[in-house]
């Protein structure tokens, strides 16, 4: 959920020192942009994993402060919920074999949390949604005790004026209600980072916008909540709902959410995202700092970068200003799990394919508007594998098609585009050959869960048959194998 604070309270005096320094920063970053060579630089990849605790009856435990204290980690933090906690896996060049080296720190810390969770009874695991949840999980008393968490909770229950309301239709339906942000941290991501240099941002940030759209559908690892089975990646409308602050009667323009895919392609630069972000989302957060720029890095920036935090795009821009200060794109719509091999090939996948569209993004751009991508984007987070999509045909026209169809028109060339970006032959083809399997097999972690529950819900109750299948589901993770290899009982 992004920076700490310190206080869980703001006075107007607050706001109105915060509006400046964001006013000032926005012009800093303008005028970083503008310096040539700014932001030119070694491009590098890392990623972000969130994870589930639970006990030994595969129930969310209460251990993410305890397991963080043990582990005396820097790279581990806590997340919103107290069954939740995520691990920032450390940056890496892009060349050669990066995803071996995610797969591999990943990996490593995964056993050793397991190691110090298991004398308590805890098992460790990456899953987009905790199949067992009830509602009884959620509420201030599973919320890690946090001052961004509480200030947070507090002012965007205000600025909505009453409870979070989340509704989703899938092959089940749900409704429920909630007064603070505990559902949102339902939600476990496999968020990758990559550097980008200024000129090329744009071209990045729009090709990532298309690839997520596939990468997504089949990644999907979040088919089930409450104990409904609604989309195949749930994650997608239960973050952007269960943080909704927006109260609309008496508004007469349509305000945008703080989670979304996006507001348009990007014209040219990414400062147009970061105004954005100011111009269209309240702010949340105003606590200001002037912390001094440490040696080799760029200005701080803090009041602006505390303020995208709170603006949660699927695929966001980031300032950082190490290495005298650089743009990423972050890509947050991928879900955890189901192994280290299906995510770094899901990271792989989407760099790969967005590779391949900026050589023809222009003419993509024009056969397909912005308002269908992002219809895309919720259809596959909808379906799935399963999904069918707008694409153009061959004579130029949008029809839809199955998406793993058009997929399949261009990963023969992903594998090529990760090389043309400097990753080894050995490495783009095996991670390629995992996706491939996937697309070939239709089966997805949804896919995966959905069917394996349907098997055990024909024996048992619903409780009873989503415990098992999350035993299963724990025991493949264990087995390292990907997913499309999963056996279907």
């Amino acid at each position: 959920m992004g920076q700490s604070i310190n206080k869980t309270s703001f006075s107007a005096s607050d706001h109105e020192k915060f509006a400046k320094q964001l006013k000032d920063e926005l012009d800093e970053l303008e005028a970083l942009l503008e310096k040539p060579g700014w932001g030119v630089g070694t491009c590098t990849v890392g990623a972000e994993l969130e994870l589930y605790l639970t006990d030994k009856n595969g129930r969310p435990a209460h251990y993410n402060l305890d397991l963080l204290d043990k582990a005396a980690d820097p790279l581990m933090t806590a997340e919103i919920n107290r069954f939740n906690l995520e691990y920032n896996c450390p940056y890496t060049e892009f060349g050669g074999a990066p995803f071996t080296f995610l797969k591999k720190k990943m990996d490593e810390r995964l056993l050793s949390l397991q190691a110090l969770a298991t004398k308590d009874g805890v098992t460790v695991t990456p899953i987009g949604i905790l199949p067992t949840l009830r509602n009884g999980d959620f509420g201030l008393a599973s919320m890690t005790d946090s001052p961004r968490y509480h200030a947070l909770t507090e002012i965007l229950c205000k600025s909505r004026g009453g409870p979070f309301h989340v509704r989703i239709h899938g092959v089940e339906s749900l409704e429920i209600d909630a007064e603070d942000l505990t559902l949102e941290g339902a939600n476990t991501s496999f968020q990758v980072h990559y550097r980008v240099t200024p000129d090329e941002f744009a071209d990045w940030y729009n090709s990532f916008q298309l690839a997520t759209i596939f990468t997504l559908a089949i990644g999907a690892n979040s088919p089930i909540f409450l104990q409904k089975k609604l989309w195949h990646e749930t994650r997608i409308p239960l973050f952007k709902q269960s943080i909704d602050s927006r109260n609309l009667c008496g508004v007469n323009w349509h305000a945008p959410a703080r989670v979304s895919f996006g507001n348009g392609y990007v014209r040219k630069s990414a400062l147009e995202l970061f105004r954005q972000g100011v111009s269209l989302q309240p702010v949340l957060l105003p606590e200001t700092n002037n912390s001094r720029c440490k040696e080799g890095c760029g200005p701080r920036l803090e009041a602006l970068r505390l303020h995208q935090s709170t603006i949660w795009s699927w695929n966001r821009a980031v300032y950082d200003d190490a290495d005298g200060g650089h743009l990423r794109i972050e890509l947050r719509s991928l879900p955890a799990g189901p192994t280290t091999l299906d995510m770094v090939a899901n990271a792989a996948l989407c760099i790969g394919l967005a590779q391949v569209f900026r050589q023809d993004l222009d003419r993509l751009m024009d056969r397909l508007p912005f308002e269908f991508a992002k219809y895309n984007f919720y259809r596959a987070a909808q379906y799935g594998v399963d999904a069918y999509i707008l694409w153009e045909s061959e004579l130029g026209v949008l029809q839809e098609y199955p998406l793993v169809d058009v997929l399949s028109r261009f990963l023969p060339k992903v594998a090529d585009a990760l090389i043309s970006l400097g990753i080894s032959r050995l490495e783009a083809d095996m991670l390629m050959a995992v996706i491939e399997h996937r697309v070939s097999k239709r089966q997805s972690g949804a896919s995966w869960q959905l069917a394996t529950l349907e098997h055990f819900e024909r024996k048992y109750a619903k409780d009873e048959a989503l415990n098992r299948m999350f035993a299963l589901y724990q025991k493949q993770y264990l087995s390292g194998e990907p997913v499309s290899h999963w056996p279907i009982l």
